[in-house]
């Protein structure tokens, strides 16, 4: 007989972090490559946040662990009376459920516990994530059930640029490195206060994202000092990993190794090493431009990258330039939700929407 099912909601699954490493190593992702996105040994340095709170939602039958989510609390910019303004939301992902107890309303409970602990903390009002081609969570998203309500706001495409081959060294670089102080990182969250959905950090949380993850590179332009954007080799916090192989991909091991000496590529990953992806954090999009990013590129590659995730288009009237070089391109919707009374989030089309993917 199968062992009802049980949720247990925790600000902090040290205890039980093992477990949910296990789940996710043992649960990967849909697509053509065994995929597997783990996040790291110490829940502590498990995700960027700028301040807010998290919380886990944990599902177990018996003592086996069947499912798992992780939602957190923030200050985001929405539109109140015809002005961007701060307002609490939530934001859920890190979804698993083991491949055994899919199909048994895990997923659901998941969704509710996590609707229901945000309302009794006076939140209503959230946002997310779905990339195109996850068709049922989309609608069980759109359907309107369990008092909720969502929109579709934008959808958005990244480029995961693959660095086959160290990207060229600029000639006149048009960036510099840039180590901010403590009070110059707590005003970059105005370069993006314009944006819906940006985040409104309190103070501190900048300097403590920082402290917590020295490695992130700052880079502003040497022509005005302008802030540009930070890279991030976000493996600390979360590996992407392959699962297995496949002949398409021992293939391109087996060209990419072969080439590295006239590529100078970084070593190809096997089985259970993580692939090195780069994130742009806290990019100006608006200053993103074609000789920035290309410079952006070579110092990823520098970071021992052999991915680079760049947003290209979807966030903004005009967005940044496509990225040169092999690129896998994926579509990504941005919904907006609402549970109860309270009216789903929206913008106009003319306002510009922040997504970093260095949070997720």
């Amino acid at each position: 007989m199968t062992s009802p099912l049980r949720i247990q909601l925790t600000d902090s699954a040290d205890e039980h972090w093992a477990q949910v490493r296990r789940l996710q190593a043992e649960t990967a992702m849909g697509g053509a490559l065994p995929l597997v996105i783990q996040r790291g040994e110490q829940r502590a340095s498990a995700w960027l946040s700028l301040g807010g709170s998290g919380f886990d939602v944990l599902a177990w039958r018996g003592e086996r662990l069947v499912g798992f989510a992780h939602a957190r609390i923030e200050r985001r910019m929405v539109e109140a009376g015809g002005r961007l303004r701060p307002a609490e939301l939530f934001n859920g992902g890190d979804l698993r459920v083991a491949a055994d107890a899919r199909g048994t309303g895990v997923v659901r409970a998941l969704f509710d516990a996590v609707r229901e602990h945000c309302a009794t903390r006076g939140v209503h009002q959230g946002w997310g994530l779905i990339n195109q081609g996850n068709d049922k969570p989309l609608s069980v998203m759109m359907a309107g059930q369990h008092g909720q309500r969502a929109a579709v706001q934008r959808t958005f495409v990244t480029a995961s640029r693959l660095l086959l081959a160290r990207p060229s060294a600029p000639k006149a670089p048009v960036l510099e490195a840039w180590e901010p102080t403590d009070a110059e990182l707590e005003s970059l969250p105005g370069e993006w206060s314009h944006r819906f959905l940006a985040p409104v950090p309190p103070p501190g949380a900048m300097a403590a994202a920082r402290a917590t993850f020295p490695e992130l590179r700052f880079f502003r332009r040497r022509a005005d000092g302008r802030f540009v954007a930070a890279l991030w080799n976000p493996s600390r916090a979360r590996q992407l990993r392959l699962g297995g192989t496949t002949p398409a991909l021992r293939a391109l091991a087996a060209a990419w190794t072969l080439l590295r000496p006239l590529t100078r590529a970084n070593p190809f990953p096997y089985p259970g090493q993580p692939i090195e992806t780069v994130e742009l954090a806290f990019a100006v999009r608006e200053r993103l431009d074609a000789p920035a990013l290309q410079q952006l590129l070579h110092e990823a590659h520098r970071l021992g990258g052999h991915i680079v995730n760049v947003i290209e288009e979807g966030l903004e009237t005009q967005g940044s330039p496509r990225v040169r070089g092999p690129a896998n391109r994926m579509r990504t919707h941005v919904l907006t939700f609402a549970i109860g009374e309270a009216p789903v989030p929206t913008c106009p089309p003319e306002v510009p929407v922040y997504v970093d993917l260095a949070f997720l």
